[in-house]
């Protein structure tokens, strides 16, 4: 079994941490929340660059990317309120087609 997969996921879901750490840090100024942010983001690069060993750039780009941006616009929903119109939920969807369109133009 390939675990290319397995770590673009894991690498997107680090950098959704990334960012609500990020976004705590409050630009910096509290500074734990920010080494953090920091930490998850390296890891995340790490395991995206290890997935590029069998996986074509574009393909691992627009998963880790588009899964990151769709799953960071449902966090700040969940924990800011933040309402997402219908043409934000068509995006979405957009973004997640051309995610599997990539995948299936590579294989």
């Amino acid at each position: 079994m390939n675990p290319a997969p397995l770590l673009l996921a894991l690498a997107a879901l680090l950098d959704v941490g990334a960012n609500a750490l990020l976004k705590k840090s409050d630009g910096f100024r509290r500074l734990g929340p920010g080494i953090l942010a920091l930490a998850l983001v390296l890891l995340a690069f790490g395991l995206l660059g290890v997935s590029l060993r069998t996986v074509p750039l574009a393909t691992a780009y627009a998963t880790w990317g588009g899964l990151g941006l769709a799953l960071s616009a449902l966090l700040s929903r969940r924990l800011d309120g933040t309402r997402l119109t219908p043409t934000a939920w068509a995006g979405l969807l957009l973004i997640g087609a051309s995610v599997a369109a990539l995948h299936h133009l590579h294989g």
